[in-house]
């Protein structure tokens, strides 16, 4: 997560939340829940970054995983609309990546 930069996260998250349609701006109940459950998630990995970066180095390695994982959903969500004109590629940015076999640990 140091290598990303706090304009790179806030660039990707504008981006995202940009996607996502609001829940009263699309019809039918199924549409609506799913775009509630869209805006739920990334605001979670959202939160879940920022608090991490706020934390001071020495209080940052109990959240290093969950910021990471976050951090790396942020960055597939972004990655749906890659084609898009203002897809910020310099912050799309995953902070590594995760092995199959044990997908709870960095892989090597």
């Amino acid at each position: 997560m140091e290598r990303i930069t706090e304009d790179q996260v806030s660039r990707l998250v504008r981006f995202v939340l940009a996607r996502i349609p609001d829940t009263a701006s699309v019809e039918g109940e199924e549409a609506r829940r799913t775009a509630a459950a869209l805006h739920l998630t990334a605001y979670r990995r959202i939160a879940a970054v920022r608090h991490h970066r706020d934390l001071t180095p020495d209080r940052t390695a109990g959240t290093e995983l969950s910021s990471t994982a976050s951090w790396n959903l942020l960055v597939s969500f972004a990655l749906v609309w890659r084609d898009h004109p203002d897809f910020p590629a310099d912050a799309a940015v995953e902070t590594s990546a995760f092995g199959t076999e044990a997908p709870l640990s960095p892989a090597a």
